[in-house]
């Protein structure tokens, strides 16, 4: 029975390689005959993923538009094929091990079903996890961003200006973002229009206040700078409130460490000595 198990595993492993590592003639030649200009360099491991990703297997276990808006607020890190082939390359770890395990302890080959949906759903929580790292820089950079577009359309540039030399000033997923806006807004693409475009992007509530504000600003007539300030004041008031609130969340966070590590340390070492003083004088 144990090789049995060892043997499907050793099977698995051999048909993930065969997927990774396939070539193709006639697709290397076309390949080789298109690189042969200039273009831009893919690292082997994002290749093989990718062509991991354009597999059967890959299209039956889907990519639904909840993952790819997170692909996007993500910042588009590799391709979407890039990471549907670590999905795949996650599930099919994920079973070569519950069978492997299972070859130990045949009870534990339930778990093979249980391991390979881990392993495909661990790339969607990093995916996750770095939506929402790219979207907290970016909102901590919205406050710099109002600050420099006070400055540039106090000094007379129009919204769109204003935005572009911003833009030269603010580093990070902001700046790329607003490059990559000002970039729209030059093939002609309407400024409004852009920025709308920027605030579904990112998803920050910071961005589509500003958006909300200049947009009525425009709408009505009233001076830009003075509605850039009130925007300023309204996220620096907002920074405060929740920089009070992670405060006050302090010392409930501090709990666990201080009661399940520290204390038993503690314990330890000022408790312990007098125990076994006490034990020894009892001999």
């Amino acid at each position: 029975m144990v090789l049995i198990y060892v043997s499907i595993g050793l099977a698995m492993l051999l048909f993930v390689r065969a997927i990774l590592f396939r070539q193709d003639p006639r697709l290397a030649a076309r390949l080789a005959w298109v690189g042969s200009g200039r273009s831009r360099t893919v690292a082997p491991s994002v290749s093989l993923l990718g062509r991991l990703g354009r597999t059967r297997l890959a299209k039956r276990l889907g990519w639904g538009p909840e993952l790819g808006r997170r692909w996007e607020l993500a910042g588009r890190p590799a391709s979407l094929e890039a990471w549907q082939g670590i999905r795949v390359a996650g599930g099919l770890v994920g079973l070569i091990f519950g069978l492997l395990l299972g070859a130990l302890t045949p009870s534990a080959l339930a778990l093979a079903p249980i391991a390979c949906g881990v392993g495909i759903r661990v790339p969607e929580m990093i995916l996750s996890r770095k939506a929402r790292v790219r979207q907290g820089a970016i909102g901590a950079h919205i406050p710099d961003l109002v600050e420099a577009l006070v400055a540039t359309t106090a000094a007379g540039l129009s919204p769109m200006m204003a935005f572009q030399r911003s833009s030269e000033v603010i580093g990070g997923p902001l700046g790329h973002e607003l490059v990559r806006t000002a970039r729209q807004v030059d093939l002609g693409l309407p400024w409004r229009a852009g920025l709308e475009q920027l605030a579904h992007r990112t998803d920050v509530p910071s961005i589509h206040r500003l958006v909300v504000a200049l947009s009525r600003s425009h709408r009505l007539g009233t001076p830009l700078a003075s509605t850039l300030r009130t925007v300023a004041h309204e996220l620096r008031e907002e920074r405060r409130v929740r920089a009070e609130e992670l405060a006050r969340r302090a010392p409930v966070r501090m709990l666990f460490p201080l009661v399940f590590l520290i204390l038993p340390a503690f314990l330890l070492l000022t408790v312990g000595p007098v125990v076994l003083a006490t034990i020894r004088s009892l001999h």
